[in-house]
């Protein structure tokens, strides 16, 4: 009996071993397989802020300190483009902290302040685009902008609820697309700098113009829904076939 009993003690702390040994050997490959992968979220969103801070330089270069460009009157035209810039700083410097997972780890208060940051700022600067955009002054581009500010105001405001709901993956997806369109400020100028190669087919100037404004945010956010929404759809077609 007593042989039996130590026999078995002697089995169950061979499994334990056994287990906590498979445990800390697993957990190097886990690693390096997810490593790949946080570097190059590093590189895109390094390559993204970059972006970011030229062609805000760039347009507030045009907007802010070029004559004539923000209107005449302060409280119609100057007051809004003020406000809208304002609002949008928080949004563009830091939303890419909101995709860092270590952050979000290690000091998820850190990552819940930015995150409020983000709300605020980016409701504010859509609904300052969508009375801008309005009240443009190109009319190929008034459809368009106001949508760009109606959608970025609902992917927001989806992202905010789905967090408070705790429902994170859902809060992720929402996140990515009100970032997509709140890049629309790289977007259109990487296209303008581009625009004889992409939109070489559209000589009117005007026309151009207007679908420039068109692709800047449609295009990027297609390529966003492909790979948050069609792409893992048509994966879990091709599994369950």
């Amino acid at each position: 009996m007593i042989a039996g009993r130590r026999k078995a003690r002697r089995l169950l702390a061979a499994v334990v071993s056994s287990n906590t040994q498979v445990r800390y050997a697993a957990t190097p490959t886990h690693m390096n397989d997810t490593a790949p992968r946080q570097r190059w979220t590093y590189i895109w969103l390094a390559a993204i802020f970059v972006l970011s801070v030229y062609y805000l330089y760039r347009a507030i270069n045009y907007r802010y300190f070029t004559p004539a460009q923000q209107g005449p009157d302060f409280v119609a035209k100057q007051f809004w483009y003020y406000s809208h810039l304002l609002f949008a700083l928080p949004v563009l410097f830091g939303a890419p902290l909101q995709f860092i997972a270590e952050l979000r780890q290690r000091a998820p208060h850190i990552h819940r302040a930015v995150g409020k940051a983000y709300v605020i700022g980016a409701c504010v600067a859509a609904l300052t685009a969508i009375y801008l955009g309005g009240t443009g002054q190109y009319e190929g581009s008034r459809l368009s902008i106001v949508l760009t500010g109606l959608l970025w105001l609902f992917f927001t405001l989806a992202a905010w609820r789905q967090a408070v709901a705790k429902n994170y993956a859902t809060h992720r997806a929402f996140m990515i697309r009100s970032y997509t369109l709140a890049l629309v400020l790289v977007w259109l100028r990487l296209m303008y700098d581009l625009q004889d190669y992409l939109f070489f087919y559209v000589e009117n100037a005007d026309l151009r113009d207007a679908t420039r404004e068109w692709a800047s945010w449609v295009l990027p956010l297609l390529v966003v829904e492909f790979w948050i929404s069609w792409r893992p759809q048509l994966g879990a077609r091709k599994r369950a076939a």
